[in-house]
């Protein structure tokens, strides 16, 4: 089965992503676009994995879970992945706020997930929120970026490491959580 680790949102952040959304819908041509339920901060693709393996994954991310408290984040930019012929291969909103801690927990997730038997990720850790692909905008993008300029800058707290389930269903990208744990430490000590 294809899987990820990643960081699951609330109603809210869901909510006001997919109101950036829909901005960005109104504004193009054409796009692939992420559906609210999948909106989420992926921290360590997998690939397909073995059900043996997920006891092992399992037991991580409990670790870091119980060993962090919920991290702030703010959304803070418009950008993009590889144009091409005027079609945005992805779009995503750029994130601020906690960032040692959010590369913290990446940092023991690679550890960890590697000493289970996957590689260590070679590119850069560049944590966003994917909200479509294959996107042709009606708009340059500094103009796009504008549009949806007044919707960033809320706080939002993250609080649930999942290991996710990543299958298409009826042409459609579907996460579904196999484990999902609430960061506990409300003291803030985030190591091990």
């Amino acid at each position: 089965m294809r899987a990820f680790i990643g960081l699951e949102f609330g109603h809210d952040l869901k909510k006001e992503l997919y109101e950036i959304q829909e901005i960005l819908k109104i504004n193009s041509n054409k796009g692939s676009w992420v559906s609210l339920d999948n909106f989420h901060i992926t921290l360590k693709f997998l690939g397909n994995i073995d059900k043996d393996q997920i006891d092992s994954i399992e037991k991580s991310i409990k670790s870091i879970s119980i060993n962090t408290s919920p991290i702030s984040i703010t959304l803070e930019e418009l950008g993009y992945f590889n144009v091409k012929n005027g079609e945005y291969r992805v779009i995503w909103i750029g994130i601020n706020g906690e960032m040692m801690k959010l590369n913290n927990i990446y940092d023991i997730i690679e550890k960890d997930m590697n000493s289970i038997g996957f590689p260590i990720e070679k590119r850069k850790f560049t944590p966003h929120i994917t909200l479509g692909r294959r996107v042709r905008t009606k708009l340059p993008f500094n103009k796009l970026e504008e549009s949806i300029k007044y919707k960033l800058g809320t706080e939002f707290l993250l609080d649930n490491l999942t290991l996710m389930k990543s299958e298409e269903i009826m042409r459609k990208r579907v996460y579904t959580p196999i484990k999902s744990y609430k960061f506990q430490n409300l003291l803030d000590k985030n190591h091990r």
